[in-house]
């Protein structure tokens, strides 16, 4: 037997422990590695004398504090997602820490059950994969690292399917109760349950759907899910007394003629629409945000305002949360400035991972096809559902009634393409674990280069 050149023994060797870390890797490590990233980056910006807040903190953090202070704020949405905020201020202090700390460790949570709720559809190797797609991507990252409303009804919506699929289905309506008690959207998640359900039991007989234990079933998670959302905010109303108000004008009306002049005095009026009880609420979270149409400014910028453009690759233009810039000058001998460089060292975009978000256009014709070919499986379904649910809306309002959305609106779509991606490396190559694992390096490395691309922190940046 000739002997193995010793390049050949290199690569075995190399591929040896490649494989022994792969195989060794599993969701406490990921959890540990996003649990680090997301601290290190909820430090920048940190500064409290006046307070440094990042793009909606500047509304959030002041109402988690209201909140602490029995002061009612912040009425367009639920109060129940900015509890995370106030108990980290309680805890805490009111700092930078105080305000984010618990939004990390949901965000961090959230992919940890995200992770359980891939084991149901895939192995281990891919639950994990798809755990890690939803971990780095970009905006979700963002928006789980600030004192921001989007991570608490994620980690509820994804707890309330995977109680759910494992048929704790009072838990699962307490899970999706406080989705939306986190914030009003939860409905979106509520609706891609309903789209999923009505697709596993289009089969059943209507009988049997109808029958006593499946309706007790039925009317049961309807009560809980109602009393979990209904409950606590009419406590809020009750103990907070939010309300609307009008006030009337104060003016002086003058009239003159015959040589005579009379003077007319309005008197000023408080008109307060108190909310005393929970749908009083989602009355005001309606008419509240039926009234932000768009506007000449907001087509502008239509990757972040027009809901078709974020999975587009067109005229991508990110918000900037907050960019911090420091300019380096190189002058000659004589003073002569010769060139100007711009560093970031923090740098806060509202940009979504392109590299997950246009998978969109190979998960859906994928699906399509297994649907068209009778392939379609029960994560095809939940998939669909998600996409549907979380991103329709939003085509719908920015489309049809010209509402204002914005781009990290898409974060709620995350879930159901960190699912697709795997689902389609399995499509492509059933039958070739090694062409799955290539497909799945590839993929994933591309999506944690645009991560870390993007990445708010650039400590070299604030080295130079």
């Amino acid at each position: 037997m000739p002997p193995v050149p010793a390049s050949e023994r290199l690569r075995q060797r190399l591929m040896s422990v490649f494989g022994s870390v792969i195989n060794g890797f599993n969701i406490g490590h990921l959890l540990l590695i996003l649990l680090v990233l997301h601290i290190f980056a909820m430090s920048f910006p940190s500064g409290n004398n006046p307070p440094q807040y990042v793009f909606d903190e500047a509304y959030y953090v002041p109402a988690a504090q209201n909140l602490l202070h029995l002061v009612p704020s912040n009425l367009e949405h639920p109060f129940f997602g900015k509890v995370c905020g106030a108990l980290g201020i309680y805890l805490f202090g009111n700092d930078f820490f105080g305000w984010r700390i618990f939004y990390v460790l949901i965000g961090t949570a959230t992919v940890g059950v995200f992770y359980e709720l891939g084991r149901l559809f895939f192995s281990k190797e891919k639950a994990l994969l798809a755990a890690s797609f939803l971990g780095f991507e970009t905006l979700f990252f963002i928006h789980t690292s600030l004192a921001l409303l989007e991570g608490p009804p994620i980690f509820f919506a994804l707890l309330g399917f995977l109680t759910y699929f494992r048929k704790h289905y009072y838990w699962s309506a307490v899970a999706f109760g406080l989705c939306v008690l986190s914030k009003e959207w939860g409905t979106y998640f509520i609706a891609a349950l309903f789209l999923y359900h009505i697709w596993v039991t289009r089969r059943i007989p209507a009988a049997k759907l109808l029958s006593s234990s499946s309706l007790k079933t039925l009317i049961a998670f309807i009560v809980i899910l109602i009393a979990v959302i209904g409950v606590p905010l009419t406590a809020y109303d009750q103990i907070y007394h939010p309300y609307e108000s009008t006030l009337s004008t104060v003016g002086t009306v003058i009239i003159q003629g015959n040589g005579t002049q009379t003077t007319t005095t309005t008197t000023s009026l408080s008109h307060y629409d108190f909310v005393n009880y929970f749908w009083q609420n989602f009355e005001y979270y309606y008419s509240y945000h039926t009234a932000l149409t768009m506007t000449n400014s907001d087509y502008a910028s239509p990757w972040q305002h027009l809901a078709w453009y974020w999975v587009l690759p067109l005229d991508v233009s990110p918000a900037q949360y907050y960019v911090t810039t420091v300019t380096i000058t190189t002058t000659s001998s004589n003073g002569t400035v010769i060139s100007k460089s711009f560093l970031h060292p923090i740098d806060w975009l509202g940009i979504g991972n392109l590299v997950i978000w246009l998978s969109f256009w190979i998960i859906v014709p994928v699906i399509i096809f297994k649907g068209i070919r009778k392939m379609a499986t029960q994560l095809d379904a939940l998939i669909v559902a998600l996409i549907v649910g979380t991103y329709g809306p939003n085509l719908l309002l920015s489309g049809i009634y010209h509402r204002v959305v914005y781009s990290f609106y898409f974060v709620n779509t995350d879930p159901a393409l960190a699912l697709g991606i795997p689902m389609v490396i399995t499509f492509i190559s059933p039958d070739s674990v090694k062409l799955q694992r290539i497909l799945s390096i590839v993929w994933l490395g591309a999506a944690i280069a645009f991560f870390f691309l993007f990445f708010p922190i650039h400590p070299s940046a604030s080295l130079s």
